[in-house]
């Protein structure tokens, strides 16, 4: 549901060159390919239907580095919402007035029109 918002362009999924780079290291874990039919070219399609932002903050708002490029990214993209499974940035529930949500959230109540996105 997500992805089919972003090809259709009812919202713009905002990146960076690091979390790209992290998304081509995970995606190439063997088990995931088992699961996900074409996961080594998912990378290249988000990095093609997104918006690719070059952070020029360097943040260590939580303890995993990765974490910290999600939040670099929504800031300096200015993004409206963080959609995440990720419990550290869940925790923080929003960052710099952006709203940090989990999928099922972001589609119950942005996707449906419960919510201005």
């Amino acid at each position: 549901m997500i992805l089919d918002a972003v090809s259709d362009g009812r919202i713009a999924l905002v990146t960076s060159p690091a979390l790209l780079t992290e998304l081509r290291r995970v995606l190439g874990y063997p088990k995931l390919a088992k699961v996900i039919p074409g996961a080594a070219q998912l990378a290249d399609l988000v990095a093609a239907s997104g918006v690719v932002v070059d952070p020029s903050d360097v943040l260590a708002v939580v303890g995993d580095e990765s974490d910290n490029r999600v939040l670099e990214a929504a800031v300096e993209g200015a993004a409206d919402y963080i959609v995440s499974g990720d419990v550290h940035l869940l925790d923080l529930g929003s960052f710099r007035g952006i709203p940090i949500l989990r999928p099922a959230d972001f589609v119950a109540t942005v996707l449906s029109g419960d919510a201005e996105p």
